[in-house]
């Protein structure tokens, strides 16, 4: 997954929590008191959460604080906060997608005595993670967008991106639709080759022949038409869309050279402002995704999740929200935190925090497959502790369950070196 907004970008525009649940089946319109329920709210002293993300820079992802704040909230106000001490979430924004900036952020905060670092998605993680294992600071949920907290041994992370999302999609294909090749097309930039190597690398191991096409670094109309015809002229079995800012540009280039064959790749394909843009083009067109999604084929299980999440973010977060994976990462990192470190007796430590994650299995991960943080779960990823996507298919203009099975494609990437 190339870093940026999974529901906005160029071609897909910020999508607002009512779309997304409308989308997904639910109408958006229930009760925020009702799901939610009326417990005392935390009194006790502050725990205090550190936090950088993305915000206000080249790529951005505000949503992942959104979703933090909007679950802290829920958690204050109708849980008791943990332990009877409410949250009191800290945030610093990398605005220049570097090291030194994250760097620049983690000594600000720890200036703060936070208790432990909330991930979110930070490209500059190599910068901060030396100054949280110097204060000896646990580290947890998040997008796993970089090999630094993807592999910190403070660090637990609940769902894969980077990985998973990619590889799920094409196991997918090659053992239920029994696909044999794909055509990849790719951001031109250092995260998408990165995950276009990703999707090579299962590709290889699925025994799929594959041709990857990268798009130019500025790509204009002509430059869509040329990749798209590059990756029709090796007649796959499917084409892969790497490049979620180019979405709409590339599906469209791909129905205008008349291509009519299978299609999947990244969620943002999938918003609704991008079908729409794409129309037609769009059907067909399947993706994976850690988070359940909220239609009736998840009711039954998921139902109750998806009520709070749905009446949580009515009430607290902003109206136009992108409901992507970082945000609902971090909406379920602060519930998954707020489970388990109720449990703990005694003083929150890195080592009781990270410990009391790691112990167990198969633990209950809000609104995603169970986890298990013991650091054999995702190749070239230790601390994610959960391989398992979900896939949808955009269908007539809305995306649907494509499959409740969850779907384990990081056991087919094979390391290298």
């Amino acid at each position: 997954m190339r870093l940026h907004n999974r529901w906005a970008g160029r071609g897909a525009a910020v999508l607002a929590a009512g779309a997304l649940l409308a989308t997904f089946g639910l109408s958006g319109t229930s009760s925020a008191s009702s799901p939610l329920g009326a417990p005392p709210k935390a009194t006790g002293t502050p725990l205090v959460v550190a936090m950088i993300d993305l915000i206000g820079a080249p790529v951005s992802f505000p949503e992942a604080e959104q979703g933090a704040q909007a679950a802290i909230a829920y958690v204050n106000g109708y849980l008791d906060g943990i332990n009877n001490h409410p949250i009191v979430l800290k945030e610093c924004s990398n605005t220049t997608l570097a090291a030194p900036a994250s760097a620049t952020c983690a000594n600000e905060l720890v200036a703060d005595n936070p208790t432990l670092v909330l991930g979110a998605a930070d490209t500059g993680a190599a910068g901060a993670f030396p100054i949280w294992q110097a204060h000896h600071l646990a580290y947890v949920g998040g997008s796993s967008f970089t090999p630094v907290e993807s592999n910190a041994t403070n660090s637990v992370i609940f769902t894969s991106l980077a990985l998973s999302d990619n590889a799920a999609p094409l196991a997918f294909a090659a053992h239920t639709l029994h696909i044999k090749s794909v055509a990849i097309i790719e951001a031109n930039d250092t995260q998408g080759l990165a995950s276009g190597a990703v999707i090579e690398n299962v590709a290889n191991t699925l025994e799929m022949t594959h041709t990857q096409v990268p798009l130019s670094d500025t790509a204009s109309t002509s430059d869509f038409a040329a990749a798209a015809a590059q990756a029709e002229s090796s007649n796959p079995g499917l084409i892969y869309v790497e490049a979620p800012s180019e979405c709409v540009q590339t599906v469209l280039a791909l129905k205008q050279t008349g291509y009519a064959g299978k299609l999947a790749g990244v969620g943002p394909c999938a918003a609704p402002p991008a079908i729409a843009a794409m129309g037609a083009a769009a059907n067909g067109f399947f993706f994976g995704s850690p988070q359940v999604g909220f239609d009736q084929s998840h009711t039954k299980q998921w139902g109750q999740e998806i009520a709070i999440t749905e009446a949580a973010l009515a009430k607290y977060a902003p109206k136009n929200i992108a409901l992507d994976a970082p945000a609902l990462d971090d909406f379920g990192a602060v519930m998954n935190l707020r489970t388990t470190l109720d449990a703990i007796k005694g003083k929150l430590t890195e080592k009781s925090i990270i410990g009391a994650f790691e112990k167990g299995s198969n633990h209950p991960n809000w609104l995603a497959h169970p986890y298990t943080c013991n650091r054999k779960q995702v190749p070239t990823q230790a601390s994610v502790c959960n391989p398992y996507e979900q896939l949808f298919q955009v269908n007539n203009g809305a995306v649907a369950t494509l499959t409740t099975k969850w779907v384990n494609g990081a056991q087919y990437y094979k390391p290298t070196g």
